[in-house]
Order: C-alpha cells, then structure tokens, then sequence
C-alpha cells in the first residue's frame, strides 16, 4: 500500500506520522503552489472552489507518483466539501488512474476506521499507539504556530522568527515520542519569544473563516503573514486540532455548538453547513473581547461563506469594529490582497492611536 492525501497547513505532519508508524508507504504532495492548483483547476468543474481544485491537483500529482491508495475525510450538510472525496474519485478514475478511495465520512467514522485497521493488519493498541503520537505532534505544531503569529508582528527579525518556526516544526515531526515532542515544541516557544521585542500593543485582528482556507497558506494568499508585516497580531480563529476536539469529539462537540449558538443568536440562528456558524460566532466574540478588526477569508462560491458574509457586516455596524471580506479563487493576484491589508492595517492603527490618546 502507498497511501496518499492532501494538504491542508500542517495536517501532513500527524498523518505522515500514523501511517509510517503502521509501516504504511507515504507518498505526500509538495506543499501547494502553482503547480498544484494548475494541475487541479485544469481538471475540474468550472465553478468548483479554490480548495477543490488543490486538493484535486494534491491527489493526482500523488496519483502520477505511484500513490494506490487516497484517503480523506468526507462530510455532510449544504457545504459542498461533502461532494470533494466523491468527486475527485470519480474524475481520477476518469483519467485512467485506478486506486483504492478511502473516504472517511462523520456518520460511519467508527466503521470506517475499523475497516481501515483491517485493511493495513494491525492490532488496534498499534493504531492508538501511533494516532495518539500523530494527534501530540498537531497539537505540538499549533500551538507553535499560534506563539509564532502572536510574537511575529513584535520580532526584531522576522524571517529570523520564520527560520526558527520551520526549524521546530521539522524537530516535531521527526520526534518519535511524546517527550521528545513537548521538548521541540518548548525550545522553539522559548526561541520565539527571545525574537520578541518589548514594545507597545499592537492593533490584534481575528482571522475567520472555513477551515480550509484558514489553515492552508497558499489559498489564503498568506494573509497572517501580510499582516504581521504591516505590524498587526493575526489570531486564526480555528486550528486542525481545535476543531478535531470540537468537532469531532462527541463530549465537547455538544457544549462547542451551544457556546457557538449562544455567542451568534439574532444573527445566525442555526447551522447552516460548512463553517458559516463558526464564523459568525468567532465574530461576535472577537468583537466582545477587544479585537481591533477581523479579517474574513472564504472561496469564491462557498454557500455558507456568502451568507455568513452579509451577518458580518451587521455584526460590523451593531459592534463597530470594522470587517475586511476576500472572496479567494485561483485568479487572485497577490498584489491586490497586499494593497487592501496595507489600507486595512492603515485604518486600524489610526483607531488604534486615537483610542490610546483618548485614555
């Protein structure tokens, strides 16, 4: 077996990790690029996203590259990610390429993995084993990551701070036990935080959104970093591992979406798919906890994206705290997102320095 998925952030890490570990072959995709969404908007759907497309061109550069095996999480609700495992399968095949499709959907999840363990022969205590030292290191590289984008905008060098991240991410990811990770994980923390500078406060702006485009740099255009250039503290509302234990873990997924409902009444009422929820309610939260701004990343035609869009800007006028929206699709140049974070950062170190000569 030569097992393959896409990327999204850092997800690679912890599943590079369970599989090795069950002496699974990886054939993992380069980081996504050009290449990657060239490949996959050349073979889908016209009006399919942004993160259709990379994940399509993930599974078939993995495809050409000896990769039998794909497997990805499904779903369920108005969102169309539901449709991606289903879709890529059918389009892969259509291409020629026969492989095993491994889609692991929220309603069998239990099922599916069972089958999954009897597929590769091993013992469920080697599988736990091996998820457990995979679920460490995402957790281990989240946490890095949100001390990283807290510290860059106040380091005295920056790329200096990104050497140092990536380093650490690297030590996690080759570490082969739980110690060995919390120690990676604490010296890069440490290495961090003597990057930064003790200076004033920072303009602090929520970074919401779906998961996708949240958590892969390259869909989003990298827009913590562009705001941490401009001397704002990006703060990504949901991580990988947030979200597993959310979303995914039956004894915190109840109190998540109550706490969610609470936070977004008289302005989304239900879950209506996708992220659209999640978004409205890290808003309202933001608004209510001293953010300065919020910056609101999707695709072009997400559904519950959209609609979550038109509540922010009520949630704008009702919190005053203004909301920057960038609807992403593989036409985006770059440019244009730096010159509307550099007015977007402008307008919000001018509050922020008015506010502070009024005190």
């Amino acid at each position: 077996m030569k097992i393959t998925f896409p990327h999204m952030g850092g997800v690679y890490i912890p599943l590079k990790t369970l599989f090795e570990e069950l002496q699974v072959e990886v054939v993992i995709p380069p980081f996504n690029n050009d290449e990657m969404k060239g490949l996959g908007c050349k073979h889908s759907p016209e009006y399919s996203c942004l993160p259709f497309k990379l994940i399509l061109g993930n599974v078939l550069h993995s495809l050409e590259r000896g990769a039998d095996t794909v497997i990805m999480l499904g779903g369920s609700g108005p969102c169309r990610f539901g449709y991606f495992g289903h879709l890529l399968n059918m389009i892969a095949r259509d291409l020629g390429y026969r492989f095993t499709f491994i889609c692991l959907e929220p309603s069998t999840l239990h099922g599916d993995i069972r089958d999954f363990i009897k597929k590769v022969g091993c013992g469920y205590r080697t599988f736990l084993r091996a998820l457990m030292l995979g679920w460490k290191k995402l957790e281990a590289v989240d946490g890095l990551q949100k001390k990283y984008w807290t510290c860059l905008p106040y380091s005295r060098d920056k790329e200096k701070s990104q050497t140092v991240l990536r380093n650490a991410v690297d030590q996690i990811a080759a570490c082969r036990s739980v110690p060995e990770i919390k120690s990676a994980a604490a010296a890069g923390s440490n290495a961090l935080d003597g990057l930064r500078q003790a200076t004033g406060s920072l303009p602090r702006v929520a970074v919401v959104g779906d998961i996708y485009t949240l958590n892969e740099p390259y869909s989003n255009q990298n827009i913590e970093w562009l705001l941490a250039e401009q001397g704002i503290e990006p703060c990504r509302s949901i991580y990988t591992s947030g979200w597993v234990k959310n979303s995914l873990l039956p004894w915190n997924k109840k109190a998540y979406y109550c706490r969610a409902k609470a936070f977004a009444k008289g302005y989304l009422e239900d879950c209506i798919g996708g992220f659209a929820l999640d978004t409205v309610y890290h808003a309202v939260s933001s608004a209510e906890t001293g953010f300065d701004g919020i910056v609101h990343v999707f695709p072009v035609t997400c559904m519950p994206e959209i609609v979550s869009r038109q509540v922010l800007e009520k949630i704008s006028l009702e919190k005053k705290i203004p909301i920057m929206s960038l609807a992403l699709d593989e036409h985006m140049e770059r440019t244009g997102v730096e010159t509307r974070v550099e007015a977007f950062a402008e307008l919000l170190h001018g509050k922020k320095h008015n506010v502070n000569q009024n005190l």
